[in-house]
């Protein structure tokens, strides 16, 4: 479970490096203090393009053209730095880091990824995206590809057509509307998605968070991991045919809102004190013998300590009092089927309930 969250922290942690970088041209106009700063690139229709600034919200929408076009109210510079490294400049950039400056990054360029303002940036919809900010949203819609962190801010993504890696540390998830490959991680916010799908065979969803929910709704990829330490997860909808649906809870509870039709095998693992609640027939196939638990043997008694007899007064003996030892949790196991048992759930719950319901 450590493992798997630490992407909260790579995601967000993430600095693009930029070495090797060759300036590209751009439109450059007189600025003027406290006007907005335009500018604009042709590039390649699949470029890559990433954007990094301290602080501020980052927008960022697919369009029809070759081109980025990137607006700040509050940088002093923005700039465009080509990084595919051609040998034929000529030709429009495959890769491209935008650069937004104050005034301390003006005159130190070193200082990129320093910038405190908004960004609002148009790249072609067949471009992937690279953002981050440590403190402020980030809103992205109808691109390829979105690689996206926020410290301390919601990340909202739509459309993303072949994959989406998104972190955020304080801050909320949310996803809807998109396919491909899903890996999403916050450590304090909730994550939210609607309406997923895969894009080719090979794709997989991931979501976890620490203390947050994972609500999951329409989520058809074949294979879906959702992990939380301490939230309640959900999902609705119907289930892929052969998919497999892994979820992993600590100290919230599991519900799952499926079709009545539903037809799926259930392997599950729960603590000894919570229950699984079924609106569905399930038939168990196995239901293993609990392995007796045995108390742990209690300790010998420390021998007495012999005191020095008083001269007056009782004669008092030491006081021993034993510390009684609590049992491990014991973990009960099933597993059942539902129809035919087209697909596979698996669960582990050791502090909730676990919910199938019919929708």
């Amino acid at each position: 479970m450590t493992k798997k969250l630490l992407v909260v922290s790579a995601v967000v942690g993430l600095l693009f490096s930029l070495a090797g970088s060759t300036p590209a041209h751009d439109e450059k106009k007189s600025i003027q203090p406290g006007e907005k700063i335009e500018r604009s690139l042709p590039v390649d229709a699949q470029a890559t393009v990433t954007l990094c600034v301290a602080s501020g919200a980052l927008k960022v929408r697919g369009w029809d053209k070759s081109e980025i076009r990137v607006r700040s109210l509050g940088a002093e510079q923005v700039e465009f730095r080509r990084i595919d490294k051609t040998k034929d400049t000529s030709k429009p950039a495959s890769r491209v880091d935008v650069i937004v400056l104050n005034k301390t990054g003006v005159s130190n360029p070193r200082l990129d990824c320093q910038a405190v303002a908004d960004v609002d940036m148009e790249v072609p919809a067949g471009a992937t995206v690279q953002v981050q900010t440590r403190d402020g949203d980030i809103t992205i819609a109808g691109v390829s590809g979105v690689y996206a962190g926020s410290q301390n801010g919601d990340i909202m993504i739509e459309r993303a057509t072949k994959l989406v890696e998104a972190g955020s540390v304080g801050g909320s998830i949310s996803l809807k509307d998109s396919s491909g490959r899903i890996h999403l991680s916050s450590a304090g916010g909730t994550i939210e998605v609607l309406n997923v799908r895969a894009a080719n065979t090979e794709d997989t969803f991931e979501a976890g968070t620490v203390s947050g929910d994972i609500q999951l709704d329409r989520v058809s990829i074949p294979k879906v991991t959702a992990k939380t330490v301490n939230g309640t997860v959900t999902m609705t909808g119907p289930l892929a045919k052969s998919g497999w649906y892994g979820f992993t809870n600590m100290t919230g509870d599991i519900m799952l809102g499926l079709p009545p039709d539903a037809s799926f095998q259930l392997q599950a693992k729960v603590s000894e004190k919570q229950n699984i609640i079924s609106d569905f027939k399930l038939i168990y196939v196995s239901d293993p013998p609990q392995p007796p638990r045995t108390p742990a043997p209690a300790p010998a008694p420390k021998p007495a300590v012999k005191k020095p007899l008083p001269k007056n007064g009782p004669v008092i003996a030491p006081i021993i009092i034993e510390r009684q030892s609590q049992p491990a949790p014991f973990v009960r196991r099933f597993n059942a089927i539902c129809g035919t048992g087209d697909a596979t759930i698996s669960v582990n719950s050791f502090g909730g309930t676990v919910r199938l319901k019919k929708i």
